[in-house]
């Protein structure tokens, strides 16, 4: 094998290792929203990564606000950064130049949630600014749960 399929093959047994998890779930937003979709989740950690293309002016804070809902009761949430610190990234790619400020690519933020049954599970999210830049522009902004 050469040295590059070699590289690759640890790279995808790391990821497997390190709980990259399989995608289960997508909430797609291309702008500020709330939506609520319904995944079969197994019992145990759920991971939050984002998919993100976003172009904005000044500062800004955004977060993901989830709640996982089973039988109609809520019993898990989180609050996840998209703009802040990644424990994995693909692709990722991030721009700032005289306050202009580019994010783009998938990354496993810092934030998860735990789940003591599987089943059927609504998620609950939303996607709003904290801070508000002067402008923005989302090409997608996915809410992207894996197990």
């Amino acid at each position: 094998m050469r040295p590059l399929g070699c590289l690759l093959l640890a790279a995808c047994a790391l990821c497997s290792l390190t709980a990259c998890g399989k995608e289960v779930g997508r909430v797609s937003f291309s702008s500020e929203d709330t939506k609520r979709v319904e995944f079969a989740l197994r019992a145990g950690e759920v991971a939050f990564w984002t998919d993100l293309d976003l172009k904005y002016e000044g500062p800004a804070e955004l977060d993901y606000r989830v709640d996982l809902v089973q039988s109609g009761r809520p019993v898990a949430s989180a609050v996840c950064d998209p703009l802040g610190p990644k424990s994995t990234q693909i692709g990722w790619f991030e721009l700032d130049r005289r306050g202009q400020h580019v994010r783009s690519g998938k990354g496993k933020m810092l934030c998860r949630a735990s789940l003591a049954k599987g089943g059927p599970t609504t998620v609950e999210a939303s996607l709003a600014f904290r801070t508000k830049p002067s402008a923005f522009r989302f090409g997608k902004a996915d809410l992207v749960l894996k197990q």
